[in-house]
């Protein structure tokens, strides 16, 4: 069931007006320049749907579940390295000229640029035979520039340093990732669009309000994207029993090449939220020798000064055979030496993951 026009229109204008909120980015993206995984392109993505029509429509049947959290479903797999493809293709100077117009209140010029920079976008979505709906505005980490894409800017643009959550039981009380933090649960100049993850929270209450099937959610992201989901998710899960929560009919968790982003306990009650027969299961899903899964800290001697800690259900996607099950954490995985960080960048890009998919028995 399709959202109606008023509901689209009022998510959007919602947006909207949270974009004008938004400090303006210091570099401005080229025109028409779309900042997706550096060797990714639209003919690509919709190649890969064409090519795996099973995949998509077994993943559509499960509504994107798994049977246990013992194995994820790679036909889901499929279904979220597509979203998470396709939400890439963004045009962020689009974006700009939106937060632009909605700074100076021109709302509706606002809404006509949002529109815009989703066409790439809604191409997928089409292929897919889905709607994308984008709820609120970007939740860049503060210290990460536009555009950041691949595995070496990540690491060396973001601020690794922890900070404790405000309001303090967000994650359990664990030491967040102070820039996935910020961006999530940083705090904007007006109270009505305060913080983007409640912004995003209302928008998506009302599309699911509007949507008759009530379907079951799924969370999703590659790299930044995976870490914001991770975060998330566990916000949902430890507010599950609250009627605002409570509504939603949520289901499983897959996260693509994420970084690391709490310590303890967030991993344990995560844990304890997911288990066997709860028809609730998180997977984080990495690819062979994508050096973004090992951090942060960007360097082994900071572990100990930084103890962040992975989510459990880790699988491997590999080269050469089949997916292998990951050791889950703790201990965090060493991150990987700095020359290997740069060779290794590559296997962080989204077509790389697709091609090490092709790997898992799929339908």
């Amino acid at each position: 069931m399709a959202l109606s026009r008023t509901i689209l229109r009022n998510i959007r204008d919602s947006h909207a007006r949270q974009l004008a909120h938004f400090e303006l980015p210091n570099e401005r993206m080229p025109p028409g320049k779309i900042p997706p995984d550096s060797y990714l392109t639209l003919e690509d993505t919709i190649d890969w749907i064409k090519a795996n029509p099973g995949a998509l429509q077994a993943a559509k049947d499960a509504q994107c579940t798994s049977q246990s959290p013992s194995s994820p479903n790679w036909n889901t797999v499929f279904f979220t390295l597509v979203e998470s493809a396709g939400v890439s293709f963004r045009k962020e100077d689009e974006i700009f000229e939106a937060i632009i117009a909605a700074r100076k209140g021109d709302f509706d010029s606002a809404i006509s640029h949002i529109e815009k920079s989703q066409e790439t976008i809604n191409e997928v979505a089409k292929a897919l035979d889905c709607t994308f709906v984008q709820l609120c505005g970007k939740v860049l980490p503060p210290d990460l520039k536009p555009g950041t894409s691949n595995a070496r800017e990540i690491i060396t643009d973001l601020d690794w340093v922890t900070m404790a959550p405000d309001p303090p039981e967000i994650a359990w009380g664990a030491l967040v990732h102070s820039g996935f933090f910020k961006g999530l649960f940083g705090k904007f100049k007006t109270a009505k669009y305060e913080v983007a993850f409640d912004v995003m929270l209302d928008q998506l209450t009302k599309a699911y309000d509007d949507h008759g099937d009530k379907p079951i959610l799924h969370f999703t992201g590659h790299s930044l994207g995976g870490a914001y989901c991770t975060l998330t998710y566990g916000e949902f899960l430890r507010r599950q029993d609250e009627p605002r929560i409570a509504k939603f009919h949520f289901g499983d968790m897959y996260s693509l090449a994420a970084p690391r982003v709490c310590t303890p306990p967030f991993f344990q009650k995560v844990s304890e939220l997911t288990p066997s027969g709860g028809r609730r299961y998180l997977f984080r899903i990495v690819n062979q020798d994508d050096p973004v899964p090992t951090i942060p800290p960007p360097e082994k001697d900071q572990l100990q000064q930084y103890p962040y800690v992975h989510v459990g259900g880790a699988w491997e996607l590999l080269e050469s055979e089949g997916p292998r099950k990951m050791q889950d954490e703790p201990p965090p995985v060493d991150p990987q030496p700095i020359p290997d960080i740069i060779l290794n960048a590559p296997h962080h890009q989204i077509n790389e993951y697709y091609a090490n998919w092709q790997n898992a028995p799929h339908a």
